[in-house]
């Protein structure tokens, strides 16, 4: 089925509220899978994929030691915003992840966005520090599914930088099944209908792309 950037973004951002889900992150998130499907990446199956792993792992916490954090899995829906805020918030830090980048894809997809409002340019080293990707706007999705180690994430700031703001109308495929299942979990964040909410205006385009 086809349908729009801005509706991907709606049904992503309502589908987190609805797994409570904080919402500015819902906001991040979907933006970063209306990206993906902006590059030609199924983002929409990559989310799906990802909310069910959500439903049944505990919180992945985040440790502090000194000028860097440390986590053993990084979970774009759990832990990368806080990580990615840490980072850029100032000069020098580095983020530790210890066994796994979960969905990478989105994860990257969420630097290349950062990169896109603040300039800069992410890397993500391995233990030898070796330089595995360099993420900013310029940067190429491919398919990925699995990254498995030790990796260090730095961002380092651009010199001059200015956020161009364009944004166009695109039309994007997704799989029929997968937009049902997410609508599903919008719809959990739909108010019922009734007769003050009717006069308020809702369901009528003033306050939400329903």
């Amino acid at each position: 089925m086809i349908v729009s950037e801005n509706e991907v973004y709606q049904i992503i951002k309502k589908s987190c509220i609805s797994e409570k889900i904080y919402e500015d992150w819902a906001d991040d998130i979907g933006k970063a899978i209306a990206l993906l499907q902006r590059n030609n990446i199924d983002g929409c199956e990559e989310f799906k994929h990802l909310i069910y792993v959500f439903v049944f792992k505990n919180y992945m916490s985040i440790k502090q030691e000194k000028n860097q954090l440390v986590t053993e899995n990084l979970n774009p829906i759990q832990n990368a915003i806080p990580i990615i805020d840490w980072l850029i918030a100032e000069d020098n830090k580095k983020v530790i992840v210890t066994n796994q980048i979960l969905s990478p894809l989105i994860f990257f997809s969420m630097l290349v966005k950062t990169s896109g409002d603040y300039g800069g340019t992410f890397n993500i080293s391995n233990k030898k520090k070796e330089i595995l990707y360099r993420i900013n706007v310029n940067f190429e999705f491919f398919k990925i599914n699995i990254l498995k180690g030790c990796f260090i994430i730095e961002w380092f700031k651009s010199k001059n930088f200015t956020n161009p703001n364009n944004t166009k109308n695109i039309l994007h495929s997704v799989k029929k099944e997968t937009w049902e299942y997410l609508s599903q979990k919008a719809y959990n964040t739909y108010v019922p209908e009734t007769t003050v909410s009717r006069k308020s205006g809702a369901g009528a385009g003033l306050l939400d792309n329903d």
